[in-house]
């Protein structure tokens, strides 16, 4: 049972060596620290929204307090005044006042392409 149970997560999660133990773990007590991750390995703490105004949609960045000057784009069709999406991983969430409108949504292009540039422009990454 228990090598199935190795060989099952070696494939899941590509391990090589289930059945051994590392020097660490044979060293380890319950009352050691656990080990901070690198800051690499935390969330990007910078937001990418689009916003609907009045007549037009902002898209902008917002980093804790600091926030960037604001594109005006047209917008989606079914945006509704004061909604606003959000690049959250591959896929946008739309914001809204409603509980029944707040959606994961294809994002559109002036949002992600602002991400790119950010990113280019922050880190050099395409």
């Amino acid at each position: 049972m228990r090598r199935g149970l190795c060989a099952g997560a070696a494939a899941a999660l590509g391990l090589l060596a289930c059945g051994r133990s590392t020097q660490s773990e044979l060293t380890s007590t319950p009352n050691d620290p656990i080990p901070t991750p690198e800051l690499s390995a935390r969330r990007p703490t910078v937001r990418f929204y689009m916003e609907r105004t009045t007549d037009r949609c902002e898209v902008f960045w917002v980093d804790g307090a600091d926030k960037s000057p604001s594109e005006n784009f047209p917008c989606p069709e079914d945006m509704l005044l004061g909604e606003r999406l959000r690049i959250a991983g591959m896929t946008c969430i739309r914001e809204s006042a409603s509980e029944e409108r707040r959606l994961p949504v294809v994002c559109p292009d002036p949002l992600t392409n602002l991400e790119k540039a950010y990113r280019k422009a922050r880190f050099g990454a395409p």
